[in-house]
């Protein structure tokens, strides 16, 4: 299987995930602090207008479509648009869709949104056709894509482009009204005359590049295993409990890695063992009651958990800044206790909990026994 570098992030030719098939190769995905969204409504409001910018400027007409040939929820087939031709254009100039979506503006769209699930098809005012999924499949936290000038992220010329701000107002008239202009500044005062290109779709990430995290050969910082596209990651299994952890071989699922170096806010959780955490403030971390936190509710006289299940209390927490990239990783299982991780011999969730699972946090993972009626 081939692979391709697109904006200085490594596809796999095979990674892409179509909304209703598994994908067989490691996914990057990617982290945008300096093009941050701080709402998924916000989020949500910029991939609907990005839809609707690549139908207008690109597609052009409504009839323009193909058949997918999958079944709609609502009958017949699903219908999508391309917006640029691979072969001609295979960096996407001027495209509102990235060539990890091959330029299709439906399909783009459901992934950016949704989990997998029925896919029902409607028409807009425009005459064009769109998906919908239900809305308790919609992710914890939306994906949204970021622009610049090159499709080289790590390129000296690329500059950061932003959508004007109208198109995140909570004023759906004033949304309306967004143009398809992209700028150079967050405010929407100095538009850009070069092309455009889509250099990722972000969400969020947690470790800093020292922090290491179990693989089946022992413990590997998150830099090397990102960069070597490590598979064999370490997972509890899916029957642990906080009276009988039990570790299991798994399958990476994807990494997520941030775009470009920005200043983050990390937290450095010191245990009397003498063990670290260095995390973002929302990175989920397994506490002594078996629940799934924060790493910044954390506190002195707090415990974590380590992989022998011992509890470990906190004797210091420090907050501090860390500037460069950040990264994450989840593994190829969807339940709640196997999404828990070990970094640094603690318990932590993996970018799930941040994003599809977000709901989970602050609950019980990991219970002694306890009735499933009595979890919180």
């Amino acid at each position: 299987m081939t692979k391709t570098i697109w904006g200085g992030i490594v596809i796999s030719a095979a990674a892409v995930l179509l909304p209703m098939q598994a994908e067989a190769q490691v996914i990057i995905s990617t982290r945008c602090t300096v093009d941050n969204v701080d709402t998924n409504q916000k989020a949500e409001w910029r991939v609907e207008w990005a839809r609707k910018c690549g139908t207008i400027q690109n597609v052009g007409d409504p009839a323009a479509w193909f058949d997918t040939a999958q079944a709609a929820a609502t009958g017949g087939t699903l219908k999508d648009y391309r917006e640029s031709d691979p072969i001609r254009n295979p960096t996407g100039e001027g495209a509102f869709t990235g060539p990890l979506y091959e330029f299709k503006v439906n399909y783009s769209t459901m992934f950016a949104l949704y989990l997998s699930g029925p896919t029902y098809q409607y028409q807009d005012s425009r005459g064009y056709y769109y998906w919908l999924r239900d809305s308790w499949r919609k992710k914890g936290r939306a994906l949204y894509p970021t622009f610049s000038t090159t499709s080289v992220i790590e390129a000296q010329d690329n500059v950061q482009l932003f959508p004007h701000p109208n198109v995140m107002s909570s004023d759906p008239a004033v949304r309306a009204q967004a143009t398809c202009q992209l700028y150079t500044d967050k405010n929407g005062q100095i538009p850009t005359t070069t092309p455009v290109h889509v250099n990722g779709y972000c969400e969020s990430a947690c470790y800093t590049p020292e922090q290491r995290i179990l693989f089946s050969d022992g413990y590997v910082s998150i830099l090397d295993a990102f960069n070597g596209l490590r598979e064999d990651l370490i997972t509890l299994s899916s029957d642990s409990t906080l009276d009988n952890l039990k570790l299991q071989q798994n399958r990476t699922y994807s990494y997520t890695k941030e775009i470009r170096d920005a200043e983050h806010t990390i937290y450095v959780i010191t245990t009397r063992s003498g063990g670290q955490l260095r995390v973002t403030h929302e990175h989920p971390v397994i506490n002594g009651e078996g629940r799934m936190v924060q790493a910044q509710t954390l506190k002195v006289g707090d415990e974590l958990v380590k992989s022998d299940g011992s509890l470990d209390p906190i004797v210091d927490v420090q907050k501090t800044l860390h500037y460069g990239k950040v990264y994450n990783i989840a593994p190829e299982t969807t339940d709640l206790v196997s999404n828990v991780l070990v970094a640094q011999d603690y318990l932590v969730g993996s970018v799930r909990f941040q994003n599809d699972e977000v709901a989970y946090i602050n609950r019980i993972i990991l219970y002694r026994g306890m009735p499933a009626e009595v979890i919180p």
